[in-house]
């Protein structure tokens, strides 16, 4: 049985994305856009060889909070420097089954008869969202060209490992704990305070040190 990997990071953002600017300020290139009917949302994506940062916002605040939506969290994602919730999601790849307990998400932008396992733990949108995505393929073998040049003008290849802390007060949920088990994440050392804290190391195509890109600070950490 394979074991489930990396396929991508979400992180709200405000509307029209002003954090993209900053992520270009540090030489990531944008690889696509896509909405999403019936959520409420839209994104902008950024493929590295083996997975993608994506950036999401609102645009539909009827459908965010739809009946369909609601259990997501997302709208309260969305608002997360106001309440407190987490902004960030967590999507795994290739393996038959979630590792983790979940709920069948069928958002309307799918196709009929597919679906999102979604942990059952994300319900507390204080914890990350975590779920099963509906593709299998690394970006570096899509083959509709959406991946684009990923982020090689930078010199940059893969998401070697996640490191998340959690806001005070936040308690580490089994699910994230079997994540650090199958080290697809790692638990960062440091208190986040009040604010979340995701930390992508992205490994270098020339084989140089890997870079330290801290979210929702949108800058690179120092060596």
């Amino acid at each position: 049985m394979s074991a489930p990997e990396l396929c991508h990071v979400f992180m709200f953002v405000e509307p029209g994305a002003p954090e993209a600017e900053a992520l270009e300020r540090l030489g990531l290139r944008e690889s696509y856009r896509r909405d999403h009917p019936g959520q409420g949302t839209t994104n902008v994506c950024y493929c590295f060889d083996n997975a993608f940062l994506e950036l999401l916002w609102v645009t539909d605040r009827a459908a965010i909070v739809s009946p369909v939506v609601a259990r997501t969290g997302l709208s309260e994602r969305a608002d997360w420097r106001e309440n407190g919730a987490n902004p960030f999601g967590i999507a795994l790849r290739g393996a038959p089954a979630a590792p983790f307990p979940t709920w069948d998400y069928k958002p309307p932008y799918l196709p009929a008869g597919m679906s999102i396992p979604v942990a059952c733990s994300s319900d507390d949108s204080a914890q990350p969202l975590l779920f099963m995505s509906p593709g299998n393929a690394r970006p570096d073998q899509w083959q509709d060209g959406r991946a684009g040049n990923r982020q090689l003008t930078g010199g940059l290849s893969e998401i070697a490992k996640l490191e998340l802390t959690l806001a005070d007060g936040v308690p580490l949920s089994d699910d994230l704990q079997a994540l650090v088990n199958m080290e697809i994440l790692e638990l960062g050392k440091e208190n986040a305070g009040s604010e979340p804290r995701l930390v992508l190391t992205v490994t270098r195509s020339d084989g140089g040190p890997d870079r330290r890109l801290e979210l929702p600070a949108m800058k690179w950490l120092e060596a």
